[in-house]
């Protein structure tokens, strides 16, 4: 009889410890996770080539909606001890100076204060604030910075917002205007989720250095300018951003403005929009050189009068890209729509796709499906020195480089599970020992 009871303890103990086995495997799985990292993110592009660039504008004079203060997000991975923040072109000193780079107008002094922000309303204590003066001109400035337990937000990641901001004149004697064109770059997630505008820009020609040579490499002056100066081209006529859609919606939207659509000649040009009402919206900033939608012909064409194209200077002919400005809207499913009609000048126009209607009164496309997933707007035929605004109803980032190999990591579960599982392990090694 004692033999047949130590034979079904002994079963009882070899099914129990084969079913803690497998539970200790399933939670030790479903513990691990892999952290969404980046090795670089940037806004619009990485590139210092390019003439890709985001704008901050003061004045009215640029007629464009852009305001003279930008809030950047910047995410972090809740596993990260420090993380990277580098911004390009951060000087504010524009092509009023030959061999300055990309910014255009008057000097103006502006600053970038890095602040934590976990709940994503701009304010927060600063960890990092400098002035446009500090930053070299045509070139990166990198900062490595430690991640900081109140920045961490809801998910367990670390939220930061960058703001950019126009300070004051740095020479009273020019007029109150100027456009600063940066680029931002960070190892962690880099996004905007307000009005911004953003722009190729090229504003110097004349020395080895310039603007226009360095997107342009295969630039030639000496005979004139032909079409194989714009061969090996860095900036193409195309701007791209990405977002994300959660869950399978009925509709998308976002706002474009100022996109300048339209020829010289008055072919191609701006329409009535039939799904924006005839005002300006209210989310507009009313600072800005804003005007109500409409018929509202470009300023500048989006091409150019041939009677220019013999303009010396070669200006004409090299901030000019094929085609009339428009956009791809591209769907995770491989759904494409395009908007071959956006904005005129210093105009809103909304953007809707809808799996509703086709009515054009209220959306522009009609789509199956609007998935969960990632999407892409593309600029195509985006002129040179053409500012260009978007107003996103969810973050919008721009080009992201992923890490090679995701690092999975273990969660405080995990190391709870890992603590029980070596506690029961402890406990029966010695209850077998007092049996023996």
């Amino acid at each position: 009889m004692d033999r047949l009871c130590n034979k079904g303890d002994m079963v009882k103990n070899l099914i129990m410890r084969n079913i803690f086995t497998c539970l200790s495997v399933l939670l030790l799985t479903l513990s691990i996770s892999t952290v969404r990292s980046y090795a670089l993110s940037c806004m619009p592009t990485c590139s210092s080539t390019d003439g890709r660039f985001l704008l901050v504008v003061v004045g009215t004079g640029f007629q464009t909606l852009t305001t003279e203060t930008l809030n950047i997000r910047v995410v972090i991975p809740g596993n990260q001890q420090e993380f990277t923040l580098g911004i390009f072109d951060g000087d504010s000193e524009p092509g009023v100076m030959p061999t300055r780079h990309w910014d255009a107008g008057a000097p103006f002094q502006y600053s970038y204060d890095l602040k934590i922000d976990p709940d994503e309303d701009d304010n927060g204590p600063s960890v990092l604030s400098e002035l446009g003066t500090n930053f070299p001109d045509n070139d990166w400035r990198d900062f490595t910075l430690p991640t900081n337990d109140a920045a961490r937000n809801a998910e367990g990641d670390f939220v930061y917002t960058l703001t950019i901001t126009a300070q004051d004149p740095l020479n009273p004697a020019f007029p109150f205007v100027t456009s600063n064109s940066f680029k931002i770059r960070s190892s962690g997630l880099v996004q905007i989720n307000e009005i911004f505008t953003f722009t190729a820009s090229m504003q110097t020609l004349d020395f080895p250095d310039s603007d226009a040579s360095i997107i342009y490499p295969n630039l030639d002056t000496t005979n004139g300018f032909d079409p194989e100066d714009k061969v090996g081209a860095n900036y193409d006529g195309t701007v791209c951003f990405f977002f994300d859609v959660d869950e399978d919606s009925s509709e998308l939207e976002f706002w474009d403005g100022d996109a300048d659509r339209g020829n010289f000649d008055g072919t191609q040009t701006d329409t009535d929009d039939p799904n924006t009402p005839n005002t300006i919206p209210d989310f507009a900033p009313l600072s800005t050189d804003v005007v109500a939608q409409g018929v509202n012909p470009p300023i500048p064409f989006d091409d150019v009068n041939p009677s220019l194209i013999a303009d010396p200077s070669g200006f004409n002919f090299l901030i000019f890209q094929e085609g009339p400005v428009s956009y791809l809207t591209i769907f995770p499913d491989g759904q494409i729509f395009d908007n071959i009609n956006p904005s005129g000048n210093r105009e809103w126009e909304k953007w809707l796709i809808s799996t509703i209607t086709d009515d054009p009164a209220i959306a522009d496309r009609m789509a199956p499906v609007i998935p969960a997933g990632e999407y892409q707007v593309c600029f195509e035929g985006l002129d040179i020195n053409n500012f260009v605004s978007l107003r996103p109803l969810t973050a919008f980032r721009g080009e992201v480089i992923p890490d090679d190999i995701p690092v999975p990591t273990m969660s405080e579960w995990g190391l709870i599970t890992v603590a029980l599982l070596m506690a029961t392990i402890g406990i029966l090694t010695v209850r077998r020992r007092q049996r023996i």
